[in-house]
C-alpha cells in the first residue's frame, strides 16, 4: 500500500515537473514579433506604446506572444503573429473594434448600447467577447451570435 502511494506521488512530481519545464517565458524585444503581430499593433492600436512582450513556449500551443500596451490591453498573438485574445486589463474599459467581425460589433451595438466590448478571445467554436457591463458573449465563427455564456 506504501510502496503504490509513493510510486503515485513520484508519477505525479515527474508530470507537474515535465509540463512545467516545457513552459517557458522570456521578455522579448517589439521588433522580435511576427510581421503579422506587428501590423495589427501598427493598424489598430498605431499610437498606443508597447510596455512589454512576452514571448511563450507552451506545450501543447507551441509558442505565443503576449504584448502589454501602455493603454492597459493585452494582445496575444499565435505562433504565426495572428491575434487570438484582445483583453482591456481594467474591465470597465472598452477595446478598439476595428479588428472585431462586423456583425459581433453590430450585435453589440444594437443589443448594449451603452456597453463596450471588454474582451475578444478566438476559440474553435468561434468567439468569446466579453462586455464592459462583465455580460459574456459567444458567438460563432461567421460572427452569428450563439448565447449569453452562464
Amino acid at each position: 500500500m506504501m510502496k503504490k502511494l509513493i510510486f503515485k506521488f513520484m508519477l505525479l512530481m515527474t508530470v507537474a515537473f515535465v509540463a512545467t519545464s516545457c513552459e517557458k517565458e522570456e521578455l522579448i524585444g517589439v521588433d522580435n514579433l511576427p510581421s503579422a503581430a506587428d501590423s495589427f499593433l501598427k493598424v489598430h492600436f498605431k499610437d498606443i506604446n508597447v510596455l512589454s512582450v512576452t514571448r511563450e513556449n507552451e506545450p501543447l500551443s507551441g509558442t505565443e506572444y503576449k504584448v502589454l500596451l501602455g493603454n492597459r490591453v493585452e494582445v496575444k498573438f499565435d505562433k504565426n503573429g495572428n491575434w487570438a485574445e484582445v483583453e482591456a486589463l481594467d474591465n470597465t474599459v472598452a477595446i478598439p473594434t476595428s479588428f472585431v467581425l462586423a456583425p459581433i460589433v453590430s450585435y453589440v451595438k444594437e443589443n448594449y448600447p451603452n456597453d463596450g466590448i471588454n474582451s475578444i478571445d478566438k476559440e474553435k467554436h468561434g468567439f468569446d467577447v466579453e462586455l464592459t457591463n462583465a455580460l459574456d458573449l459567444e458567438f460563432d465563427n461567421a460572427g452569428k451570435f450563439i448565447r449569453i455564456d452562464p
